[in-house]
């Protein structure tokens, strides 16, 4: 029966989604409403920025009807102190900001502001880094200062990460889709039932997107729709964190399954802080870049990337029910996959000629 609702979830949220965003491009094109697309890389090209519009809107219907789906409130099978109202207000804040940087721009530091508001919102809502589990030592509280600080870390950077990774059609969206789907996976498994609809909603709202995002794409995500869905991934990351607290290896579930883009940021930030560049100036230095600037097509890039995060995604299912010693081959696997990654982008060099 569980499976039957999550499953109509999925399907109404992902046909809510197709609907909305197939309505939205027909008035954006029967209109001439086009946002130019100020590209780097590609020729200037007619592509309308307002996916987000579509993302949100579709979210917040599809999550309207699993509330009443389900007779009681949403959050009964949630910790007692989730808020999915405040939840719907703090992903408002987050689409309004990128729907005001996609149609009338605003700097970095008014970005990381307004993120911070909602983070905050979130963290009163009951998303929060309550405890921390060292290896060996076992579970420790941490106090509420800290608490707040590591949450606000966690929101902005996977919010961001996603923001990052969103430079070429149908990468960021694809992306995110495998790693709902696995934290999906991962909340079935240990009976969440509850986070497992709202994360079906998010799954199948990215799956009715992507047809019209997928190279060449109809429609762009824009800052407020890859915003709101880094902010709702994160989110709802913290909710497993909260759950499982209890394990040592807990913290390291969510970085493994959205490594890519976390990786994507932290190689960004490194290179911009090495080549004493603003860290918030966009540039063309980024993974998807890297593989057109070899001459491999948008479409190719695009799969090769999201089949990378797809394979971080099934090691962090994985991650959490075998052993220690299988642990750390999966740990190795994606430090060789990162590193060959790394190295045929140019950003790791190894001179051979020289270390004979």
């Amino acid at each position: 029966m569980k499976l039957l609702v999550i499953a109509e979830t999925f399907v109404i949220s992902g046909l809510i989604s197709f609907i909305l965003t197939l309505t939205l491009a027909k008035i954006v094109f029967k209109n001439n409403l086009f946002d130019k697309f100020n590209s780097r890389i590609f020729e200037e090209k007619k592509t309308p920025r307002v996916g987000g519009i579509s993302i949100f809107f579709s979210l917040f219907i599809s999550i309207l009807f699993v509330h009443l789906l389900v007779t009681n409130n949403i959050a009964i099978d949630l910790p007692g102190n989730i808020n999915i109202p405040l939840l719907i207000i703090a992903a408002l804040i987050i689409f309004s900001l990128g729907l005001y940087d996609d149609f009338i721009g605003t700097n970095a530091w008014n970005k990381f502001i307004v993120q911070v508001i909602a983070a905050s919102v979130i963290y009163f809502a009951g998303f929060k880094i309550a405890e921390l589990s060292i290896p060996f030592i076992g579970s420790k509280g941490i106090n509420d200062f800290l608490s707040f600080l590591l949450t606000i870390l966690w929101i902005c950077g996977i919010t961001n990460a996603i923001n990052i990774i969103d430079g070429i059609d149908g990468l960021a969206a694809g992306i995110s889709f495998f790693a709902a789907l696995s934290m999906g996976v991962l909340a079935f498994l240990s009976s969440q039932f509850l986070l497992v609809l709202i994360i079906a909603v998010l799954s199948g709202v990215l799956l009715g997107f992507y047809p019209f995002n997928f190279p060449k794409a109809k429609i762009y995500l824009g800052d407020s729709g890859s915003l709101v869905i880094g902010f709702m991934l994160a989110c709802l990351s913290l909710v497993a964190i909260q759950r499982k607290a209890s394990l040592a290896i807990v913290l390291l579930i969510p970085i493994i399954i959205l490594f890519l883009p976390i990786l994507e940021t932290i190689i960004t930030i490194i290179r911009r802080i090495y080549k004493k560049q603003n860290i918030f100036k966009g540039d063309t230095g980024h993974f998807h870049y890297r593989f057109l600037q070899k001459k491999i097509s948008e479409t190719k890039t695009t799969i090769i990337l999201i089949s990378i995060s797809f394979l971080f995604s099934v090691s962090g299912i994985l991650f959490e029910f075998v052993n220690t010693e299988i642990r750390i081959l999966l740990l190795i696997f994606i430090f060789i996959i990162c590193f060959s990654l790394l190295r045929f982008l140019g950003y790791i060099k190894i001179n051979l000629k020289n270390s004979k």
